[in-house]
């Protein structure tokens, strides 16, 4: 199975018994300020100085995994307009088509449930949270390499990578397991849908139009509408794309965006800018088109918040500026991460912090199970509600390596919206405001 040319256009938990500590690390209760001051003014003696560049390719393929897995080959593709049965894993996670989803498998009911997917045809599937009352939509995730030895080993390592949407149809209990993570569900795929029409080559119905008879000629072979073109590119999935390609790119300068509609629109979903309810319904929706619209409508809504904030309720303490957020690995600015502890965060990447935010570093700065080599981490707390907000990077003093310092913001952890609302009240109904395109 080549993964190579699939486009990357990408915690959790998956242990119950393990703590909320992102790297395991163990401290004290009473937090300490640490330095996080830019150190690209220290010296480095020439006989220690080491001409390297940092490798973006080794975080990509998470190579902090190891060397040792077996690649895999071939794959499914699931049938549009059947029902399937799939093994389900419900992370607090949206896999997006062409994520790589990196695992390591601690507990016995992701081990059973993993396994199950492994010895069957690889593939699973992954959504954010089961929804009682509206629809729920995941994505398949299809393994594509794992530890040789997964039978007998007390852990196992894994890497999926997104595939095709779907719609959970029913839920059953997983066999051999009480885990309400862990289901057999019925599915059913979500096609991919792109409606294209050639808007430029639009005139009016004839009876509409005041044109000589040869001009009439000319246009025969011309789609005829009584409407006029300006109409048809409010759908048009590439003025779409345009125009919100020049809004992340006006607000994202270091971020680089893909020119195909479909990619683009999965893309967004990875900025930080999208809870994780929201993007759960935007996998959920058909068409490119529509997607794109209601994309872009909430992005004109928030378009005057060019900061990031605390997350938690009633903290909303400044973070960064949008506009620090680059892209440290070639997956994007938004990486998943999964540490030596079976703990997966979804994690975004920025140059910078607010002046005003003097955050509390726990801990010594360390390089155990280090998702960046040549870098050393410190977890960061807000210093106004002591939420975890992610860790600082400092590169080693030995390595040029470049950026010296930056900062991983766990997604959620942070929200764009200055009045953070309790996950599940915000709906994607609610983000038209007044500002819906025309429809029909």
């Amino acid at each position: 199975m080549n993964f190579q040319n699939t486009p990357n256009i990408y915690g959790i938990d998956l242990n119950s018994d393990n703590n909320d500590d992102p790297n395991r690390q163990t401290y004290s209760s009473e937090f300490h300020q640490g330095p996080n001051q830019d150190r690209r003014d220290v010296i480095i003696p020439p006989e220690l100085q080491i001409e390297t560049h940092y490798d973006r390719s080794l975080t990509a393929a998470h190579k902090y995994l190891g060397d040792g897995l077996r690649e895999a080959t071939g794959r499914t593709i699931y049938e549009e307009g059947v029902f399937h049965s799939i093994p389900l894993i419900f992370l607090k996670l949206n896999l997006m088509p062409g994520q790589i989803l990196p695992i390591i498998a601690r507990s016995s009911d992701v081990k059973l449930v993993l396994k199950y997917a492994i010895f069957r045809n690889r593939s699973f599937g992954v959504c954010y949270k089961l929804n009682e009352n509206k629809r729920t939509f995941g994505t398949i995730a299809e393994v594509y390499e794992h530890s040789v030895e997964i039978e007998t080993s007390q852990s196992f390592q894994i890497k999926a990578m997104g595939h095709q949407r779907f719609e959970i149809i029913q839920v059953n209990q997983f066999p051999e397991s009480h885990e309400q993570s862990l289901a057999l569900a019925t599915i059913k795929i979500i096609p991919d849908i792109t409606l294209t029409h050639p808007y430029n080559k639009l005139c009016l119905h004839p009876k509409k139009r005041n044109m000589s008879h040869g001009e009439m000629c000319r246009k025969r072979d011309m789609w005829q509408t009584q409407w006029p073109d300006w109409v048809y590119k409010q759908f048009d999935v590439y003025e779409l794309a345009s125009r919100l390609s020049k809004k992340v790119k006006m607000l994202y300068k270091d971020v680089k965006i893909s020119d195909d509609p479909n990619l683009l629109s999965f893309q967004v979903m990875r900025l930080g800018i999208f809870s994780q309810e929201q993007v759960s319904e935007l996998l959920g929706i058909e068409s490119t088109n529509l997607r794109l619209q209601y994309e872009l409508q909430y992005w004109n809504k928030i378009q005057s918040m060019q900061k990031f904030m605390c997350a938690r309720s009633g903290c909303s303490a400044p973070v960064c500026n949008m506009s620090s957020v680059f892209p440290m690995s070639p997956e994007g600015p938004q990486g998943t991460y999964c540490n030596s502890w079976g703990k997966i965060h979804d994690m975004i990447t920025v140059t910078q912090l607010d002046d005003d935010l003097d955050v509390i570093s726990v801990g010594s700065p360390s390089t155990e199970c280090c998702w960046f080599p040549g870098y050393k981490w410190t977890i960061i707390l807000c210093p106004n509600c002591h939420n975890h907000l992610g860790w600082s990077y400092m590169a080693d003093e030995n390595l040029s390596l470049t950026p010296r310092l930056f900062y991983g913001l766990t997604v959620s952890a942070i929200t764009s919206i200055k009045d953070y609302l309790v996950p599940g009240r915000e709906r994607l109904e609610e983000v038209n405001d007044g500002e819906m395109l025309v429809t029909f």
